[in-house]
């Protein structure tokens, strides 16, 4: 997919903003304006941005007050953010510098130098963003539920649990229409979603559907879609696949994809100390019996450590319960991971998951 990149522009000179944003579009850039700072803040939420121009002086809510807001996103917080003003004071210049702004521009400025600025965070930008982007693809990959990310017509991107219960091969996924895959009546109802979402009335789809393989079997099962990113022109949505639909409303399946969908919806994010939590707590629903688990690929004690790790048990308790030393856990812990090319015991527990290592 190759994409424009986004700026968002909160600006509460309305000529001046469309200037700015004329200005952007013209050197190929997707552009979002907002006129007071309040919009902004809801925009750049909406829009996922790749840099936000913010003036200083708006009111009631001022630039300074918008920057502290994405700073406490963890969405957003790692976007590069400019400051346009009208004021050249040295000492306001450094405030906002100090704040942890990438730029500070005073007003007039020269678009050749604004447009240099933008492209020069950008670029510093794109490592971080690539290496998040490695991370998502990685959690992607090993979800153990289908995922696809797909416009109002065809699929972008596909994920290995979908592709074999489709029967296909990536290369024939891509760009695949919609209705390739979806039976008639379960496309409607997406269609008809997707019509509403655009519209804001409904933010989230979850309903039973079904979909076609490769060889023509129906397959009934439950979908859960939400957006993924969103340019000004149009969306991309990305879907979940459970294998059954959920029996109400706190089912485990239902539970773990609503919280999978929302933990890779963005390419920002990464397996934070927090996320890892977050999924735990969706394992910790489960039942695992650890002293019954065995496959060819992990020992019984690794089967053990990684059930009761499952559970979010810390180390310590693990090492009392299996009356072994923590450095013996975390020994074990680190085979785990080297055996399934895991960065962390989360990757790993979405591996077992997928590969039917662990029995629930």
């Amino acid at each position: 997919m190759n994409l424009q990149q986004k700026i968002l522009v909160i600006e509460d000179d309305k000529e001046l903003g469309k200037t700015i944003q004329n200005i952007l579009n013209f050197h190929g850039f997707d552009v979002c304006y907002a006129d007071n700072g309040a919009s902004g803040i809801q925009k750049a939420f909406e829009y996922n941005p790749d840099l936000i121009l913010c003036d200083v002086n708006m009111y009631p809510i001022d630039g300074y007050q918008v920057y502290q807001v994405f700073k406490e996103s963890s969405m957003l917080d790692r976007i590069p953010f400019i400051f346009l003003t009208a004021n050249s004071n040295t000492e306001d210049i450094r405030h906002g510098m100090d704040l942890g702004a990438d730029d500070y521009f005073t007003k007039p400025f020269e678009s050749e130098n604004l447009v240099k600025s933008i492209e020069t965070r950008l670029h510093k930008f794109k490592s971080i963003r690539e290496a998040a982007i490695h991370e998502f693809n990685t959690l992607f990959q090993l979800s153990p539920n289908g995922i696809i990310v797909f416009d109002k017509k065809v699929i972008k991107k596909a994920n290995s649990a979908i592709l074999n219960t489709l029967k296909l091969e990536e290369k024939d996924v891509l760009n695949l229409e919609l209705d390739s895959i979806f039976e008639n009546s379960s496309l409607q109802k997406i269609t008809r979603w997707i019509k509403q979402y655009s519209n804001g009335v409904n933010d989230s789809f979850n309903d039973q559907i079904i979909i076609t393989d490769s060889s023509g079997e129906k397959i009934k099962t439950n979908l859960i879609i939400s957006e993924y990113e969103k340019y000004s022109d149009f969306y991309l949505f990305i879907g979940i696949f459970s294998p059954e639909a959920p029996v109400n409303n706190h089912s485990v399946n239902d539970v773990l994809a609503k919280e999978v969908c929302n933990l890779l919806k963005r390419e920002r994010i990464t397996i934070t100390e927090s996320l890892g939590e977050k999924i735990t707590d969706i394992f910790k629903q489960r039942t695992v019996n650890y002293n019954t688990q065995t496959n060819s690929l992990f020992s019984k004690r690794e089967n053990q450590v990684l059930c009761l790790s499952m559970e979010g048990l810390p180390i310590k308790v693990i090492a009392d319960k299996l009356s072994i030393s923590d450095r013996t856990v975390e020994k074990h812990r680190t085979r785990l991971m080297e055996k399934t090319g895991a960065k962390n015991i989360i990757e790993v527990i979405i591996y077992s998951l997928k590969n039917r290592l662990i029995e629930i």
